[in-house]
């Protein structure tokens, strides 16, 4: 596989994160892609676009981020071409467009002010296979649509809402299903209009006496969107100065609510994307984490720390996901970086392992929290390195926290009764980097009891 050079210039530098000791919090939920599908590209610094520019443009105050697989990009006859993606990214304090046209090439677009190819702190942007996309121009109050056409950008329009209650300060828009999602920040409300701009309705949240106060990023699954495990359609918008998260329907139902302040320490809920299994991502810009939830709004982990505690991300900031095969693209401070949807396990731990000689059996207790699905598989393995019995094989979990007891039936029971074991899971995510990650947890040593346990199926 390979993907386009500066993929919206992202890309380089980092060392490659562990996958055998991920970090302590989530590292290797996401992960750096391999050598031979980006050259060792994966971070785009100050230093990359310089030279991809020519010098004429930094990074200014970047936010939000749009990847897609262009139709007119697409050679159905090549394979190995099928994951190469055009990724846009606003920079908000250069009132531009940065984009990436070929391997080997970027595309700068636009300059401040409120004409057309024109911006005033856009925040964030999305778009379609065909080459549309959508501009939250905030400072000028509206969204504004362009196309790409032949490796350039040009003017479509402009979208203002109903004259008689027009966007203020638009600062998200997400297109899905066919429809236009904006966080009108100002009016303090969702509206939804058609591709073309026309206003079809427009709605708050409430729900616990919270009601929604300055929405800043949304991002939604609905109905007719490719690339969705799950028929769970929803949307999910970040507001509040940063300090809340919602889930709301497509038609405007509450369905969650997270605080800030649930999840612990200081920080503030920034851009928000979804992945193929529903699970949520939002960028934090001021605790440096990317907080991952399962699509119910259960948190599972916070991605961001290295295998010695250094940051990943310098005050992350927009986020993309192409769902169809797990690719992330994140913003920076001064920069974007490029990853790969992996898996982790967290905090593993056994307890109360019982064998059965007479009725061959076994038992075992097992906690973990796994923060992608994937296939999993546990095995006892004994004091001297040897894999001796496989308890659980190749079983397939969503992300989210395990505690159960698990018992089967163990021909070598009256074996293992005698030896000092320890319960050993292996972990492969189901899709993006299924063949390039395998994470690996250890138990300590157990102490096997020897009992007679029920004669009931396996469970």
């Amino acid at each position: 596989m390979k993907i386009h050079v500066l993929v919206l210039v992202i890309a380089a530098g980092l060392a490659i994160v562990s996958l055998v000791n991920g970090a302590e919090r989530g590292g290797t939920t996401l992960v750096t892609p391999p050598w031979t599908h980006c050259l060792g590209l994966h971070k785009v610094t100050q230093f990359h676009l310089d030279i991809y520019s020519g010098y004429r443009e930094k990074f200014n105050d970047p936010e939000g981020l749009f990847c897609i697989k262009l139709v007119s990009k697409d050679r159905p006859d090549n394979a190995r071409d099928d994951d190469e993606l055009t990724v846009y990214g606003v920079n908000s304090g250069a009132g531009d467009m940065i984009y990436n046209k070929s391997l080997t090439s970027i595309g700068i677009v636009g300059k401040p002010g409120g004409g057309p190819m024109q911006f005033r702190e856009p925040q964030s942007l999305t778009g379609d296979k065909d080459g549309n996309l959508y501009v939250a121009d905030t400072g000028n109050d509206r969204i504004v649509h362009l196309r790409y056409v032949g490796d350039e950008i040009v003017w479509v329009g402009e979208m203002h809402g109903l004259a008689d209650s027009p966007l203020r300060s638009p600062s998200g828009v997400c297109l899905s299903g066919g429809s236009l999602y904006v966080a009108d920040t100002g009016n303090d409300r969702i509206v939804v209009l058609s591709e073309s701009g026309s206003f079809i309705k427009s709605f708050g949240l409430e729900t616990k006496g919270a009601s929604l106060f300055r929405p800043y990023a949304i991002a939604a699954v609905t109905e007719g969107d490719e690339f969705l495990y799950y028929g769970d359609h929803f949307l999910v918008v970040t507001d509040s100065l940063g300090k809340r998260l919602w889930k709301a329907s497509p038609e405007g139902k509450p369905l969650g609510l997270v605080r800030r302040s649930e999840i612990g320490s200081d920080g503030r809920f920034d851009h928000a994307a979804i992945d193929y299994y529903a699970n949520i991502y939002v960028t934090d810009r001021e605790a440096g984490w990317i907080h991952k939830f399962d699509r119910h709004l259960t948190y599972i982990t916070a991605i961001g720390a290295g295998r010695a505690g250094e940051r990943l991300f310098d005050e992350p900031r927009g986020i993309t996901i192409y769902r169809r095969f797990g690719q992330v693209f994140v913003s920076e401070r001064a920069g974007a970086q490029y990853f790969w949807i992996g898996t982790d396990v967290l905090r593993f731990s056994a307890d109360k392992l019982v064998l059965d000689p007479e009725r061959k059996r076994c038992s075992v207790e097992a906690s973990f929290i796994l923060t992608e699905c994937s296939t999993i598989s546990l095995v006892l393995r004994d004091d001297r390195g040897r894999d001796r019995f496989t308890v659980l094989p190749e079983y397939i979990l969503p992300a989210a926290r395990f505690v159960r007891r698990i018992e089967v039936d163990c021909p070598d029971a009256a074996a293992l009764a005698k030896c000092m074991l320890s319960l050993v899971i292996i972990a492969k995510p189901t899709y993006s980097s299924r063949s390039y990650v395998t994470i690996e947890r250890e138990s300590h040593m157990l102490s096997p009891r020897v009992s007679a346990l029920p004669s009931a199926g396996s469970r």
